[in-house]
C-alpha cells in the first residue's frame, strides 16, 4: 500500500487559490465552531508552511490567510458567545453536561473574566484552547473591539510560527505525509456539519414550521 497517495506535494497541482479558500474555510470553521475541537488545526498553517518551501505558495499569503482566517472565526464565537450569554453557544447543551465538566468550565470563565486580555491571547495559540477560548472571553468585560485586535496578534504570531515550522520540515517526506493524512478528518468533520444543516433546513418539518 502507498501511504504517499495524500503527500502534500500532490498540492503542487492545485491552483493556489483553491489552496488558500480551503485553508480560510477549515481556519475559520475550527475557530468558530466546537467541533474544530476535533479538527487538527496545527497542521494546516504547518502544511501551508511545507508548500512554501517547495515553491507552491509565497510565505508572507501563507501567514495572512492562516492569521486572518483563524483570527474571524474566533470573533465569530465571540460575539456568538456573547448573543446567546452561554459558553458552549447553546443553553441545552451545557445543561447536559455533567457537573464536573461544567464546573471546570467554570472554572476556566472565572479566569477568562478576571483575565480576559491574557486569556484571549495566549489561548488562541494553543490547539483546542483556541477553539473554547473566545467563547470564555465572551463572558468578560472585554470589547468585541479590543477582542478582535488581541485575536488578530495572536494569530499572527501563532500563524507565522507554524509556516516557519512548516517550511522547515518541509524536506521531510515523512512529515509530508502525515500533515496529507491530519486533513482527512478536518474536511469530513466540516462536510458533515454542512450536510446536517442542510438536511435540518431542508427538513419537511421545519420548512412546515416556518
Amino acid at each position: 500500500m502507498n501511504l504517499n497517495i495524500l503527500d502534500v506535494d500532490r498540492l503542487s497541482s492545485v491552483p493556489v487559490w483553491v489552496v488558500f479558500a480551503v485553508v480560510f474555510v477549515l481556519l475559520a470553521f475550527e475557530s468558530a465552531s466546537l467541533l474544530g475541537l476535533f479538527t487538527p488545526g496545527n497542521s494546516v498553517p504547518i502544511t501551508l508552511g511545507v508548500l512554501t518551501s517547495i515553491g507552491v505558495v509565497p510565505w508572507l499569503p501563507a501567514v495572512v490567510t492562516a492569521a486572518v482566517a483563524s483570527s474571524m472565526g474566533a470573533q465569530w464565537a465571540f460575539w456568538h458567545g456573547r448573543r446567546t450569554d452561554t459558553v458552549l453557544g447553546l443553553g441545552r447543551a451545557e445543561s447536559a453536561l455533567p457537573a464536573a465538566v461544567m464546573r471546570v468550565v467554570l472554572g476556566l470563565t472565572k479566569q477568562a473574566r478576571s483575565r480576559p486580555r491574557a486569556v484571549a491571547t495566549a489561548g488562541h495559540l494553543i490547539g483546542g484552547i483556541r477553539t473554547i477560548t473566545p467563547r470564555l472571553v465572551a463572558t468578560s468585560s472585554l470589547r468585541h473591539r479590543e477582542y478582535a485586535v488581541l485575536s488578530l496578534l495572536a494569530a499572527v504570531v501563532w500563524a507565522s510560527a507554524l509556516v516557519s515550522a512548516g517550511a522547515w520540515l518541509g524536506d521531510q517526506t515523512l512529515i509530508r505525509t502525515a500533515l496529507g493524512y491530519a486533513w482527512i478528518p478536518a474536511v469530513t468533520i466540516m462536510a458533515a456539519t454542512q450536510l446536517r444543516r442542510r438536511t435540518r433546513s431542508s427538513s419537511p418539518e421545519l420548512v412546515g414550521a416556518r
